[in-house]
């Protein structure tokens, strides 16, 4: 099965466009700002875990798939969820299986704090995130792939 990878070089340089066309965007109030509403909102302080940037990493690692900077196959994407747990919240990964039938496979909950490096800001904790989420998407399709394995094995069933 195909694994998931980050282009390293073209994930920096495609960050750091974005952390420039957003801190453009704020210097200017946005004005004749060519950026897509589903652009992820990166800017040189953007740290993934302050509160609100939840849909931030969603767009992250949603973006960093369509445009290719993270790729796998074509049947599989890896996507980031937070849930409110009424403190500083918790988020897992998905792994969405489209192909030969619809299948998600998720992570157990995570405190946001562990996410991505705790201490870095803008590309570098963009990067983490994708490096992160490239792991992830990596370990679930090795334990899917593992569990059809062992259920195939006689005494098992089919």
């Amino acid at each position: 099965m195909e694994r998931f990878i980050v282009h390293e070089e073209e994930a920096r340089k495609w960050l750091t466009d974005l952390v420039v066309a957003h801190e453009i965007d704020m210097s200017f109030g946005e004005m004749g700002s060519e950026r897509s509403a589903d652009s992820p909102p990166i800017g040189m302080a953007w740290r993934p875990m302050d509160p609100g940037e939840e849909d931030s990493v969603f767009l992250l690692v949603r973006a960093a798939q369509e445009v290719g900077v993270v790729a796998g196959s074509e049947e599989m994407t890896i996507t980031f969820e937070f849930i409110d747990d009424g403190d500083q919240g918790v988020f897992r990964w998905l792994l969405d299986v489209v192909a030969p039938t619809p299948l998600k496979v998720a992570t157990m909950s995570e405190a946001m704090a562990v996410l991505g490096e705790p201490e870095a800001s803008g590309v570098e904790a963009a990067m983490a995130i994708l490096h992160e989420a490239v792991q992830t998407a990596n370990l679930l399709v090795q334990q899917l792939s593992d569990h059809v394995a062992a259920r195939k094995m006689p005494g098992h069933g089919s």
